[in-house]
């Protein structure tokens, strides 16, 4: 029996792709900065947007949202990924490539997180608990807070990122096809009945 992919599964799928290759790269962009400079980055930084375009795809990607909604959502993850990008790239600065994740992952993760979690897929308590565990590196990264000599922001921001991803695994797998199936059925019955 093939157990059919959902749109959710496949774009998180998408995300931890995309995810891993940047981690991977950094390595080479940290490691041959001396040879490439900021040049070295640019794949990291690229691969880190693409990412968190099939994050904030993946939480639209459940069929409870209204379609029309869905459809500007999708606009709007397209325009963030062009603007930014081209942003990063052009104006040589990770402080665009923080911009897109932060407004992917409080708007896309945290807040359809909240509002799932409400409606009863409780799984997205762990989503919402990611993005709460992020939200300290976006002030450790900018007021470059480094806590030791031998372990400095990055280490610091790294590690909170690692836990991230870990608490958005959780949510991912813990989704519950049931609840699922039943919120998609309340939702279309609403609009049946409009």
């Amino acid at each position: 029996m093939k157990i059919t992919e959902t749109n959710f599964q496949k774009n998180w799928k998408l995300f931890y792709l995309f995810f891993g290759l940047s981690t991977f790269f950094s390595g080479f962009g940290h490691m041959f900065f001396n040879y490439t400079g900021v040049y070295g980055k640019f794949p990291t930084w690229t691969l880190g947007l693409v990412s968190a375009f099939y994050a904030g795809k993946a939480m639209i990607s459940l069929n409870v949202i209204n379609p029309k909604l869905y459809k500007g959502l999708i606009r709007l993850l397209y325009v963030k990924f062009i603007v930014f990008t081209s942003l990063a790239l052009s104006l040589q600065s990770f402080v665009f490539v923080m911009a897109d994740a932060t407004i992917t992952y409080l708007f896309f993760c945290m807040g359809f997180g909240i509002y799932y979690w409400r409606k009863g897929l409780t799984s997205f308590k762990y989503t919402v608990y990611a993005v709460l565990v992020l939200i300290p590196s976006i002030f450790i990264f900018t007021m470059q807070l480094n806590p030791h000599l031998w372990f400095n922001k990055e280490d610091l921001s790294h590690v909170l990122m690692t836990t991230t991803i870990i608490f958005f695994y959780f949510g991912v797998i813990r989704l519950n096809q049931i609840d699922l199936d039943h919120l998609v059925s309340t939702r279309e019955v609403k609009y049946v009945n409009k």
